[in-house]
């Protein structure tokens, strides 16, 4: 029964680990449907403190530990200091965690390394792996007179092709009898079909137990919830995080899943705003359809922030924050004006890090040069991956002057200038598809008539950008600005949060996305973008704490607002005006 000292909120949470409980103690297999706000790494951190308390001991001597994958190296950091870094636990990223498994079978590692089609190639040329040593450090492909190096996505497909193998399951279900993944909804598509394969299917191996949330599923393109065999579903319908006016729309939104508030009298707003009465010049081009011109935007956004201002919002960074999918309108005002352009027909491609040579930049150079340049060298070396072969004074001046020129370059220089003195010292060494890029680039002979590669076109623009704008990009991609992509803020919170929604995406398209809400017309061709922009716009409404506001500078047909009345409110639904 819950106790009627609860919150809605806590009463919900607490029936929901009741049931996580109870698989554990059972044995079952379960996944945790956790919806934003409703504590997941709270239920995951419990369920780990529950097994250490009734089973740690136990695991200890006998030289067994609860697998607990995490997402990100954050996650795991969290999750490793709420459980006092327990030794019956092992926490880590599903790279770190797979390597460690796999690193003792060096024979089949390289005997299936040459059947990843990527890495081929270079196999063929090298004459083969011999007796290399197979080694994961730096997260690009390589292969020198004694070792091979591995690329960050060969580490968990390598992982699912050795679960083919019986012994190697075998062993791997006895030194881990429990098996935790976190965000299993953005777990790498190979692992997690060979985790349901070899363990699910035939409920053998370790307890899985599968801890995250479908809705938000922003990095994959299956968003359908998948249906695991054997596995007991739970849902933990609360939210810890806002209040009632913004849980209100959500559980709209969201109705499967309606989240328990943790007061339902706090005080707070959801409101949305559209665009529909300018009459000026709106876009036509493929990826953006009667949307505001930059300038108009950005007016727009400052008559909404004056109104916002005037009904009581602080816009201090520390306060509020402006998530936006329209980079168009501010990639001025954020310093990348050059790099929109380049990526004008796929600006996912930097927004979301999906360009590799942009989430080299943002992943590893800039955090090692900051780190370098606060004196921060355990850092530099963790984000490396790997200690650097330092033994003299010669080699630490050599690391300096090294260091030094690239901060010229950073500061003065074009991308391209940056590229050419990696690839001359290697510190960092480049990445494997950066490198392939830049030889792709460098030996391109086009025949009469016949067009460049549009990433290698990409690519080559991208040298051309003053580095500057790479590091400003950077700094707004992971929030270090008072703006914020959706998909660097996935599980942040902010006490007031505007969500700008525009054109010029491949994938989302904000009107059709709330028509389809209204009219339920899914098709096999829209399907797949409808979700894809759905995810989104919840992980979006999701972030704020007290007070909401959704800006939309697309036209929007009828079905459209008629989504926003219903999912707002029609007194909570205002046109813009200036």
């Amino acid at each position: 029964m819950p106790d009627a000292a609860l919150n809605p909120a806590e009463a919900a949470a607490a029936a929901a680990q009741l049931r996580v409980n109870d698989c554990i103690d059972a044995g079952q297999n379960f996944r945790l449907e956790a919806g934003a706000g409703a504590g997941k790494t709270y239920s995951l951190v419990t369920s780990l403190k529950r097994l250490i308390s009734e089973r740690g001991t136990a695991y200890i001597q006998k030289g067994k530990k609860v697998a607990c994958i995490t997402y990100t190296q954050v996650a795991r950091d969290e999750i490793l200091k709420e459980i006092d870094q327990h030794p019956a636990i092992a926490v880590d990223t599903i790279h770190a965690f797979c390597w460690s498994v796999m690193s003792r079978f060096q024979g089949q590692l390289r005997a299936l390394i040459p059947q990843i089609e990527r890495n081929a190639a270079k196999v063929a040329e090298a004459g083969g792996l011999g007796n290399r040593r197979v080694e994961y450090s730096l997260g690009f492909f390589g292969i020198d007179e004694d070792k091979v190096t591995l690329y960050h996505d060969d580490v968990p497909e390598l992982m699912a092709k050795l679960m083919d193998f019986p012994k190697f399951r075998r062993q791997l279900a006895d030194a881990y009898p429990v098996l935790f993944i976190d965000e299993y909804q953005d777990t790498d598509e190979h692992f997690a079909s060979a985790i349901a394969k070899h363990f699910l299917e035939d409920g053998t191996g370790p307890l899985v137990g599968l801890f995250g949330d479908h809705w938000q599923t922003i990095y994959r393109d299956d968003f359908g919830l998948t249906a695991y065999p054997n596995v007991e579903g739970i849902e933990k319908g609360a939210n810890f995080r806002s209040v009632p006016a913004v849980v209100d729309v959500l559980n709209r939104l969201r109705p499967e899943l309606a989240q328990a508030i943790k007061d339902p009298h706090a005080p707070g707003e959801a409101r949305a705003f559209h665009t529909n009465a300018y009459a000026g010049e709106r876009t036509n081009d493929r990826n953006s359809k009667h949307d505001l011109l930059p300038a108009a935007a950005r007016d727009h956004l400052a008559a909404l922030r004056a109104r916002l201002e005037q009904d009581g919002w602080n816009f201090s960074p520390d306060l509020t924050k402006i998530l936006m999918l329209t980079h168009n309108a501010l990639a001025e005002e954020q310093g990348y004006p050059t790099i929109v352009e380049v990526f004008r027909d796929r600006k996912e491609a930097f927004a979301k890090k999906e360009d590799k040579t942009i989430e080299f930049f943002a992943d590893v150079l800039e955090p090692m040069c900051l780190a370098y340049e606060n004196g921060r060298y355990g850092e530099m070396f963790r984000i490396l991956g790997r200690p650097q072969q330092i033994k003299s004074h010669a080699d630490k001046a050599t690391w300096q002057r090294n260091m030094a020129a690239l901060k010229n370059l950073r500061d003065t220089g074009t991308v391209g200038d940056v590229l050419d003195h990696l690839k001359a010292t290697r510190r960092p060494a480049l990445p494997d598809p950066v490198s392939r890029r830049e030889t792709e680039l460098a030996t391109l002979v086009l025949e009469d008539g016949q067009e460049e590669p549009s990433y290698l076109r990409r690519h080559r623009g991208l040298r051309g950008v003053p580095y500057e704008e790479i590091a400003k990009l950077t700094k707004f991609i992971e929030g270090s600005t008072p703006f914020a992509t959706q998909h660097s803020v996935k599980g942040a919170e902010f006490e007031n949060v505007l969500v700008v929604l525009g054109g010029g995406w491949n994938h989302y398209n904000w009107p059709q996305m709330l028509e389809l809400m209204q009219t339920g017309a899914l098709t096999d061709k829209n399907r797949k973008g409808f979700y894809r922009a759905r995810n989104l716009f919840y992980v979006g409404l999701s972030r704020p704490k007290k007070r909401l506001a959704v800006l939309l500078t697309q036209k929007l047909p009828g079905d459209a607002l008629s989504t926003l009345d219903r999912l707002f409110g029609a007194h909570a639904v205002h046109s813009v005006t200036l």
